[in-house]
């Protein structure tokens, strides 16, 4: 074989992470654009699922096509409560935390789940963790307390960016259990089959949220939210999705993790530019503890 044959599905790998990676990072920004027109977070959130649902509802109708045996008993509904667990409430409980504090503060706290993953695997599985992993840990959350005091000093109502990054938190941990619990899931129906069925539940849940709560009228809105809607629909949620998956295929969860490593810092910058958000050496330096942090945790499992 040539060289190029080995070349170039790494080639394709390291596209599709950048592009996935960078998708994923523009999300928050997006999402305060939206709310600068006044649209608040479920009816964002249901725009949001109501753009994807149709092409998760094809992708779901073409994987029963190709593979018509049906799920085993109860996988459907474990299938649901998962799709619930992370697209439904750790997405709400992100939206709603992005109202209150930066998009550089929210992609750092939610890149710490791999470290979240790590403290539950160790509870469930009663495992040790080792000496590096408790340091790379307390560098990791060492960085995150970081930039969270120093946005702390740079706004005058720090009780709302508390209870913006409580609730970021809790979305993360949401995320966290839910990457627990799905691997085992994934690996028996596929990930296509499992992230349609899945992203159906979690839209049919933020659309009953959504209803029984009276928000129906507020999707009512200006050309602009459809339009940073749409986008987050597609470009932040769906083709990040498929090109993340299809780069971890291609070069391996390892690789993937490293150059997703990139995130927190193209959100920061991007908020700086776009949302004339501050951005201080501080803020740098704990982005730089967090990721250090992280990819030092995860290289020891």
């Amino acid at each position: 074989m040539t060289n190029s044959s080995f070349k170039s599905p790494a080639v394709a790998g390291i596209l599709c992470v950048f592009i996935g990676t960078f998708c994923f990072a523009c999300k928050g920004i997006i999402i305060k654009l939206a709310y600068t027109h006044g649209i608040s977070a479920v009816p964002l959130l249901m725009l949001r699922m109501l753009f994807a649902l149709p092409f998760y509802a094809a992708v779901a109708i073409w994987v029963q096509t190709l593979n018509p045996a049906s799920l085993r008993k109860g996988d459907g509904w474990k299938i649901i409560g998962l799709g619930l667990l992370s697209y439904y409430l750790s997405s709400l409980l992100d939206f709603m935390g992005l109202q209150y504090i930066s998009a550089g503060l929210e992609r750092l706290i939610l890149y710490i789940y791999p470290t979240l993953v790590l403290l539950m695997l160790a509870f469930w599985k009663k495992e040790q963790i080792s000496k590096k992993a408790k340091i790379a840990l307390a560098i990791a959350y060492a960085g995150m307390l970081l930039v969270f005091i120093q946005d702390m000093r740079l706004t005058s109502e720090w009780n709302f960016t508390l209870l913006g990054a409580g609730l970021v938190l809790l979305s993360t941990i949401c995320f966290a259990l839910f990457v627990v619990l799905a691997g085992d899931m994934i690996k028996k129906v596929s990930s296509s089959r499992f992230t349609a069925y899945a992203m159906l539940a979690a839209c049919a849940g933020v659309l009953l949220h959504g209803f029984s709560l009276g928000e129906i009228t507020d999707l009512q809105q200006s050309t602009p939210v459809y339009v940073l809607a749409l986008l987050l629909a597609f470009f932040c949620t769906v083709i990040p999705s498929f090109l993340m998956n299809k780069g971890i295929s291609l070069i391996g969860s390892g690789k993937a993790a490293m150059l997703g490593s990139i995130g927190p810092v193209i959100t920061l910058f991007l908020g700086a530019l776009i949302l004339n958000e501050h951005i201080t050496v501080i803020q740098l330096l704990g982005a730089g503890f967090v990721i250090a942090g992280v990819s030092l945790a995860t290289r020891d499992k």
